[in-house]
């Protein structure tokens, strides 16, 4: 027991210790790119289970992809970090604690930043990492209050991102006490046949579910990962057309990063591109996100500790 606690009740104290810390992760690993800059962090908790965190700099900002979970119980088939299955949930000190370190790393490191942005800290941060966020979802509404409060990180809610594969019971929950929260919704196949083969949950929470809920939000980004001969055909982006006629969604094209099993391939540049061109045709807004830090294994889907 921490001296500085023994004056403290011991159902206080146990409550403390079981949900407060005071030392941050340690870092176990470090890995830059050279090419633009990401920075991979691999952390070390108090149990010695390992989480990896992501420091991107961008033109004129830092963005921060911080883990929610500690390995993925989804699978989801291109994603690395869903091999591990779940080992555990990461309580919001151990949220919290990703970007305390990592902004002291990069306010230590700002030299280093600088060639790749003008930016002079964190400003943004992404539930991207290891981890489904809904999964633990009273952690992640925990993290947020601290990150977003004019006492804690004061991180306006803009600047914050949740990504999932959704779960309508967990978003009706973040949304209410959040409404204002970025959601970045993983799609990656419009059939459900095909996407549950993508992603597996979606036999228990059909997409369909989770638009409904979201269908009028205004901070909407849809993540679709182009997977070359699965779901990248020009039908395919006819049926996005369709499926988020209904919505206000701006989508995010992904291009694959390779993971260990080599079982997908990415699409190539141009019919990128002409995926891009029937969505925008479509009167949906579509970009092209090139992810990066995958020279060092740091990109979308690629994480693994």
């Amino acid at each position: 027991m921490n001296d500085s606690l023994v004056d403290l009740p011991k159902t206080l104290q146990r409550f403390v210790n079981d949900n407060f810390s005071r030392t941050l992760p340690r870092i176990n690993q470090l890995s830059s790119s050279l090419l633009d800059g990401t920075t991979k962090i691999q952390l070390e908790l108090d149990d010695r289970t390992l989480i990896e965190t992501v420091i991107i700099p961008e033109r004129t900002r830092i963005t921060l992809c911080i883990s929610t979970q500690v390995g993925c119980g989804q699978r989801c088939s291109f994603c690395q970090t869903g091999r591990m299955g779940l080992v555990r949930q990461l309580q919001p000190f151990e949220i919290v604690g990703q970007f305390v370190l990592a902004r002291q790393w990069s306010n230590d490191n700002q030299s280093r930043l600088g060639r790749f942005t003008s930016a002079n800290s964190i400003s943004n941060i992404v539930c991207m990492g290891m981890g489904e966020p809904l999964d633990n979802l009273d952690s992640l509404v925990n993290a947020i209050s601290i990150l977003s409060d004019r006492h804690g990180a004061q991180l306006a809610m803009r600047k914050i991102v949740v990504s999932t594969i959704g779960n309508p019971i967990a978003l009706q929950k973040l949304l209410a006490v959040y409404p204002k929260i970025r959601i970045a919704l993983s799609v990656h196949a419009v059939d459900s046949k095909r996407r549950a083969k993508i992603i597996p949950s979606e036999r228990k929470w059909p997409l369909n579910e989770s638009l409904k809920i979201l269908a009028d939000h205004r901070y909407l980004l849809v993540q679709y990962t182009l997977l070359h001969g699965v779901n990248d055909s020009l039908d395919e982006a006819q049926q996005l057309i369709k499926l988020l006629a209904p919505t206000k969604a701006k989508v995010n094209l992904i291009v694959y990063n390779p993971i260990r099993d080599g079982r997908f391939t990415a699409t190539p540049v141009a019919q990128v591109k002409s995926f891009q061109h029937q969505l925008l045709t479509g009167g949906i807004r579509a970009t092209v996100r090139y992810s990066k830090g995958s020279d060092i294994d740091a990109a979308c889907g690629q994480l693994f500790a």
